[in-house]
């Protein structure tokens, strides 16, 4: 075996511990990438939200990779909103987009890894928020203390009679960023329905069961519906909130969707294709297209079956101004249009509806069938 000897030349050492010098130099200088701290949410958790963001607070102790520091999602990179310096840490604020489901976040450059399980969230009926997995900010104190530092001015404990509500607007804003804003929300009345607990243990927590308990204390229409023969399923079991959005929404009356047909169909799915324009039914009824569905139905009670605000024949001559008054002579000589039982119906009394569809039919003026070979008159005269 060849043995290679050290030099022993005074005039090579000096290069060679110069540039082995140099190299240590060169790697001490390399920043040292700190492991982000993510303070919330915490990863594998629930979120339930009407809105479909979340806001990820990372900690990271200063130095210069806090530059470097991103969120992936899928080929998305996100940079942080804000960044706060405080006490030796770095505070990096995101907001982040989720969809229904699973919800996969990367943390850069570090690789570390959070997953989100979104749930869009419209009835509080069956919502359990007690479930360990359901991530609710306020869930152990109205602030964290990591969050207080950047959030109050004064470290004092809240209470709710101390707690100024504008607060809640640094995270909680784009709650009421659309046209249509409900008032405790808009004037930052949050506790006066947000609040639980007691004065010396409060809570911010969502409310759930029946809201109705909330709603009722300032919409006072709830013994006028419920003392109606027909109630709309949402307001019989006490759930405003699967139409109405209790912050602010796109449309009047914080609707999630347009409340003449669009959010209607979101329950009767039946009736969904009859807004579509390539619509499998041939004749659709005009109000569809202008009033919708409430121009005949009330979305919270009445008197009338279906939540209709009249009787049938009464509601349809509102706009067939031709037939008012008639009982019989229609389609020909004494036939009669009301007064007597209808015979495809034995439950019911005699119609406008006992020969048209007032939604939508194949068949030309909405019949229940054709009118060729006497096929609608056989419904009944068979």
């Amino acid at each position: 075996m060849k043995h290679v000897s050290l030099p022993h030349s005074s005039k090579k050492w000096p290069w060679s511990l110069s540039l082995l010098l140099a190299c240590c130099s060169l790697l001490s200088a390399t920043p040292t990438l700190a492991k982000p701290e993510i303070l919330s949410p915490p990863p594998s958790s629930t979120i339930y939200a009407r809105e479909a963001t979340t806001h990820m607070i990372i900690r990271q102790r200063a130095n210069e990779g806090i530059k470097q520091t991103r969120v992936r999602k899928g080929d998305i990179l996100f940079s942080p909103l804000r960044i706060k310096p405080l006490e030796g840490y770095y505070y990096l604020h995101f907001s982040l987009p989720l969809r229904t489901g699973k919800n996969q976040f990367e943390v850069l450059p570090v690789g570390e890894d959070i997953t989100i399980n979104y749930k869009p969230l419209r009835s509080l009926l069956n919502v359990n928020f007690n479930n360990g997995k359901v991530f609710l900010f306020h869930r152990q104190k109205l602030l964290p203390e990591e969050c207080a530092k950047c959030h109050q001015d004064k470290k004092e404990q809240l209470s709710p009679l101390a707690v100024d509500e504008k607060l809640c607007m640094t995270c909680h804003k784009n709650i009421i960023d659309n046209n249509w804003q409900h008032s405790p929300a808009a004037t930052l009345q949050c506790l006066s329905c947000h609040q639980q607990g007691t004065n010396s243990s409060p809570k911010i927590a969502i409310p759930t069961g029946k809201v109705e308990t909330s709603c009722f204390k300032c919409h006072i229409t709830r013994k006028a519906w419920l003392g109606m023969n027909h109630i709309h399923g949402p307001v019989g079991t006490g759930d405003c909130t699967v139409c109405h959005n209790p912050h602010a929404d796109k449309y009047p009356a914080q609707l999630w969707a347009d409340g003449k047909a669009e959010l209607c169909v979101s329950c009767h799915t039946d009736k969904q294709t009859l807004l579509s324009d390539d619509s499998s039914v041939y004749y659709t009824h005009g109000i569809l297209e202008g009033g919708g569905c409430i121009a005949c139905h009330s979305p919270h009670a009445t008197e009338h079956r279906f939540q209709l605000y009249k009787p049938i024949n009464e509601l349809c001559v509102g706009c067939h101004t031709s037939f008012k008054g008639t009982a019989k002579g229609h389609p020909v000589g004494g036939h009669p249009v009301q007064g007597v039982k209808d015979p495809r119906r034995p439950e019911r009394i005699f119609a406008c509806t006992s020969c048209h569809n007032p939604h939508g039919s194949d068949y030309k003026f909405l019949l229940i069938g054709d009118v060729l070979g006497g096929q609608v008159c056989s419904q009944c005269h068979y």
